[in-house]
């Protein structure tokens, strides 16, 4: 099973985007700062870790507060999770180190613009649960189902 972090990385009302390239995606979209949990590695610790790889963003333990997690399965079979934060940047300043090299660029946008461009967003397992957080500000456990390739269904619950 994958696991994987994201930060909604937040300073003077805007959010940190970055501009993420996929094989599996057609082109680069703006996303969220996030990726993959390292072998023995916390999700906190990957979200800050993927925080700081992506955007050039520093966050705490303590200043990260988990917003969302989410549950990919296929078949009966857990594919991946994913957990979620949020938290405020007390330095702005945006600079990629992206090791896997598929993160081209980062910018601060206002939540109307983030929604607008996560609404382009072609993975629903990281789009919808993102769009439901930046308008409602609800904490929640999503689970996404694929059936087929392409075919998604999801339920999300309230995160206790």
């Amino acid at each position: 099973m994958q696991r994987y972090a994201g930060v909604i990385a937040q300073y003077d009302r805007k959010v940190a985007l970055v501009r993420d390239r996929y094989e599996a995606w057609d082109e680069a979209y703006w996303n969220l700062p996030s990726g993959g949990v390292e072998p023995g590695e916390s999700p906190t610790a990957g979200a800050i870790r993927e925080l700081r790889e992506e955007a050039g963003l520093h966050a705490t333990d303590e200043a990260l507060r988990l917003v969302w997690t989410t549950t990919v399965t296929r078949a009966g079979e857990t594919l991946s999770q994913s957990w979620n934060y949020v938290a405020a940047v007390e330095d702005p300043t945006l600079r990629v180190d992206d090791p896997d090299g598929t993160v081209t660029d980062a910018a601060w946008f206002t939540p109307q613009d983030a929604v607008r461009l996560l609404h382009q967003m072609p993975y629903p397992p990281i789009a919808v649960p993102a769009l439901a957080y930046l308008h409602t500000a609800a904490h929640a456990i999503w689970t996404f189902t694929l059936a087929g390739t392409t075919d998604w269904t999801w339920q999300s619950d309230p995160l206790r």
